[in-house]
């Protein structure tokens, strides 16, 4: 069995992905939880996270890292810690517009990348 990444090793990205149960939306964002085994884990992730966030991003447009609760939030993404629970959350694209449309999908346009990935599989 494939062991996967621990709560300590995920990054910003990971939780993006694969950090959620359902894929919701609550008030226009999704939302990622990463609970940790205790507080001061959480507020270190909270510190990497926001970090990983800056580089992508900038600075927030709000920051509040006072005990209790910290928070980082820039227009379309906040990532939040109280106790030993962080949560990402990311501002809903809304794709369905396009993404549904029929013209979108006409003539196949990811076939050439899936030729080209099947092309690198054969390579190994």
């Amino acid at each position: 069995m494939t062991r996967g990444t621990s709560q300590e090793a995920a990054t910003l990205l990971d939780i993006l992905i694969d950090g959620f149960e359902k894929n919701e939306i609550w008030g226009g964002f999704h939302l990622r939880d990463l609970p940790m085994p205790d507080e001061a884990a959480a507020v270190r992730k909270f510190g990497s996270l926001v970090e990983e966030a800056r580089r992508w991003k900038g600075q927030p447009t709000r920051l509040e890292e006072e005990a209790p609760r910290r928070l980082a939030a820039w227009p379309d993404l906040e990532i939040r810690q109280a106790g030993r629970g962080v949560q990402v959350r990311a501002r809903a694209p809304w794709f369905d517009a396009w993404w549904h449309d029929k013209q979108t999908w006409e003539g196949d346009p990811m076939g050439a990348i899936r030729d080209w990935l099947r092309e690198d599989l054969d390579l190994t």
